[in-house]
């Protein structure tokens, strides 16, 4: 062996021994999370153990599978998808690992053995430990953040807590999904407040034309800004931290609609500096179906007081009702696989595979490209068209060919000034759980399906 291969075989060794005692380091501040509270309890002595050996063996697998090369692969096995279905749509939903399907069922159980005793006491004691996880995760303290079942809910909350007088602004774009837009037409129509809708540019180049298409439709009106995170169409990432440099000097409330972030992007909701953030936990968090966080940052609560958080942020209130406390615990235990993976390999993996499949895609004919490449406005949902084929029966044919993807809907659009747009073009999401393999087999079948 020469002086350089060996160095190299060096070099190599040492940073499987720095990757392997960095998850090592991850798995044991994981298990004092979520875990740690269900073996302090116990709740389910059971359904605890089983849980803290699957974390433990997970993270053991992993380390050993990332000096092997096969981290992602072993990851995969996690999951009840079968090898045979590609799914590519996790902007709409994710999938949930098979131990946290197993644990809510096993925690339900349990539930119905003392219904009251346990969904008002042990269980729901560590709700709130799941709200602690949760607020940790996307940088929020827990006074700020409750849990909900969804972004519609978590901005339903926002627009009934908020007092607009007739002829106040709130300002959006028509790239808002109907559950980020409705809950602004609610509101507008019981004050006589007005809708403005900027147009999104497709595709967007660069975060300094976001900001000034921002900065030419406020105007002494405005009082609410309302926008997506990352666009639910073209995937395009707001630059929301210097917009908020627009919105906090003049008193307008920046909500944001972050269903598409947390699980695929690192967030933190104060360096971010928006006011309120609404977000999906059933889609890039992977937890359980009906899992969703809002966040209300402490400086305008006095401003945002709807019905939802009368009694306070706590996992169980008055004003909440009864909680379903099982869904809740898995949506903690979706949160803590996170932390275990760590959020910045999660955004590195679905950055890279979107890359890798934006390469592949240009290379097809007549495939065009409508999401950003810009580095800082690009995310993990990719939006194609393809000359001279309808999106509808582009997605249908993947489905046949058990891919799902999305076919995307015509915008929304609510003013006058404005009107809708319909794109034509099929999304792919790319998650931890994809690989690829996978990008080379959607690729090929979009080769056969557009020639």
């Amino acid at each position: 062996m020469d002086d350089m291969t060996e160095n190299s075989a060096h070099i190599a060794a040492m940073e499987r021994r720095w990757i392997m005692a960095d998850t090592d380091l991850h798995r044991r501040t994981f298990l004092k999370g979520i875990i740690a509270g269900l073996a302090a309890l116990p709740l389910v002595p059971r359904v605890d153990a089983a849980l803290a050996a699957w974390l433990d063996g997970l993270a053991t697998d992993l380390a050993a599978s990332t000096a092997s090369g096969n981290y992602w692969q072993r990851l995969r096995q996690e999951f009840l998808t079968p090898a045979r279905l590609l799914h590519f749509n996790t902007g709409s939903l994710g999938a949930t690992p098979r131990a946290v399907i197993d644990a809510v069922a096993d925690y339900m159980r349990e539930l119905e053995r003392d219904p009251v005793g346990q969904a008002w006491g042990p269980m729901l004691q560590l709700t709130e430990a799941v709200r602690h996880e949760a607020a940790a995760l996307i940088g929020a303290d827990p006074e700020e953040l409750a849990i909900v079942r969804n972004t519609t809910e978590a901005m339903n909350t926002i627009a009934s807590g908020v007092d607009l007088s007739p002829g106040d602004e709130i300002l959006t774009t028509d790239h808002e999904h109907a559950g980020g837009m409705i809950c602004w037409q609610y509101l507008a129509e019981r004050t006589q407040a007005r809708i403005v809708q900027l147009e999104m540019p497709v595709p967007a180049t660069s975060a300094d034309e976001l900001v000034a298409r921002v900065a030419e439709h406020l105007n002494e009106r405005t009082r609410i800004c309302s926008f997506s995170h990352v666009d639910t169409l073209t995937g395009v990432r707001l630059p929301l931290a210097r917009i908020a440099e627009l919105t906090r000097p003049r008193g307008i409330l920046l909500a944001c609609d972050g269903a598409q972030a947390p699980g695929m992007l690192q967030v933190d909701v104060h360096a971010l500096q928006v006011d309120t953030y609404a977000s999906s936990s059933h889609k890039w968090m992977l937890a359980p179906k009906g899992s969703g966080l809002l966040y209300v940052r402490r400086a305008v609560q006095d401003r945002v007081r709807p019905p939802l958080l009368r009694s306070g942020f706590g996992s169980y209130s008055g004003s909440s009702g009864t909680r379903n406390v099982p869904h809740i615990l898995g949506h903690g235990l979706a949160v803590d696989m996170h932390r275990l993976l760590t959020p910045q390999k999660i955004e590195h993996r679905c950055l890279a595979l979107r890359d890798g499949l934006a390469q592949r895609l240009q290379e097809l004919p007549g495939a065009r490209i409508l999401s950003p490449t810009a580095v800082e406005l690009r995310s993990a949902l990719l939006a194609v068209t393809f000359e001279g084929k309808a999106a509808g029966d582009i997605y249908r044919a993947l489905r046949e060919r058990d891919i799902v993807a999305k076919a995307l809907p015509a915008t929304m659009v609510v003013t006058d000034a404005l009107q809708s747009r319909n794109y034509n073009a099929v999304r792919f999401s790319t998650h931890i759980y994809n690989s690829e393999a996978e990008l080379d087999r959607l690729t090929e079948a979009l080769a056969q399906l557009t020639r």
